[in-house]
């Protein structure tokens, strides 16, 4: 939910303070689309390289397997203690999200 909030407090600051002419639909879709074009923040990417994390310890190569880990939090410490592996995954969510934020722009253009 901290996600929301913070895009949304971002959203609020650059807005100016007449929105007399705009419905509440409008306005929710302004700040949908401010939101999903916007560069993802380091939380977002944290949250999405933890989960990317989190499901690969579901399977490997087709099989299932046993995480170590007891959940998500749990399985990102535990990658933080192995060299470079969180990185990794950083890397991944955040190439994720630019694929997700290109699809909403190109979207956008129709």
């Amino acid at each position: 939910m901290s996600i929301l909030l913070d895009e949304a407090d971002a959203y609020e600051r650059g807005m100016d303070d007449d929105l007399t002419f705009q419905t509440v639909r409008e306005l929710a879709g302004t700040a949908y689309m401010a939101g999903r074009t916007a560069p993802p923040t380091a939380v977002e990417i944290e949250a999405v390289a933890k989960r990317l994390l989190w499901r690969s310890c579901k399977k490997w190569d087709g099989v299932e397997s046993d995480c170590v880990a007891k959940g998500e939090d749990d399985a990102w410490d535990y990658a933080g203690e192995i060299c470079g592996y969180q990185e990794d995954y950083i890397d991944r969510a955040k190439e994720v999200l630019e694929v997700a934020r290109k699809a909403v722009t190109e979207w956008r253009l129709f």
